[in-house]
């Protein structure tokens, strides 16, 4: 099973509900909106699909189907940026 994490090297901060993260590795710096930052704020450790898919549907009244689909793509477009790991369980 796969979990993700968010890389150490990446630091983040409040901006009035969304976040701003730096990567201090790669020195790029990228900005969260809502959505995104609550799964950012779960994946301090490492979390499967399936936990931060209920986070986001707790959160946000949103369906699980179409939820899973969007945190799959933002979690796989974290990892190509690099702000992310992916890793086995």
């Amino acid at each position: 099973m796969k979990y993700f994490q968010a890389k150490a090297t990446v630091v983040d901060a409040d901006m009035d509900g969304d976040r701003a993260l730096l990567d201090l590795e790669e020195n790029t710096y990228f900005t969260l909106n809502p959505t995104a930052s609550t799964i950012w704020a779960a994946i301090s450790e490492p979390q499967p699909l399936q936990v931060l898919v209920t986070e986001v549907t707790e959160k946000f009244d949103v369906s699980e189907e179409e939820c899973r689909s969007d945190v799959e793509a933002l979690l796989q477009d974290m990892v190509a940026a690099n702000l992310v790991n992916e890793v086995e369980a």
